[in-house]
């Protein structure tokens, strides 16, 4: 009978759909604003002014909790990322310790 972890299996099922449906809503985001923002309207072409302008007087500063945030957030997936692969290599020890055969007792 094979050894199949259904943990792991929902693990990378539930990674590659929240992967895909992120990745469309972002760009089908991206794209609806470049739709808008590329209109012909006079309000159109001022408000595309004010969003490039603004955008150039961005301060790194404003953001820096946000990049903190997000640094630890990274932080705590690669270490989360390294116990799994702990956690992979020990079940599969585990599991090779297990099917070597032991000599008989008598």
């Amino acid at each position: 009978m094979p050894s199949i972890d259904f943990f792991n299996f929902f693990r990378y099922f539930l990674g590659t759909v929240a992967t895909i449906y992120a990745t469309v809503v972002t760009l089908q985001s991206l794209w609806g604003w470049y739709v808008w923002l590329t209109g012909r309207d006079k309000y159109i072409s001022l408000l595309r002014r004010y969003v490039i302008v603004h955008g150039l007087r961005l301060r790194f500063k404003a953001f820096w909790g946000d990049v903190i945030i997000c640094a630890l957030m990274c932080i705590v997936f690669v270490m989360l990322w390294h116990a799994h692969r702990e956690m992979n290599a020990l079940g599969r020890s585990l599991q090779s310790i297990a099917n070597v055969e032991q000599p008989y007792e008598q």
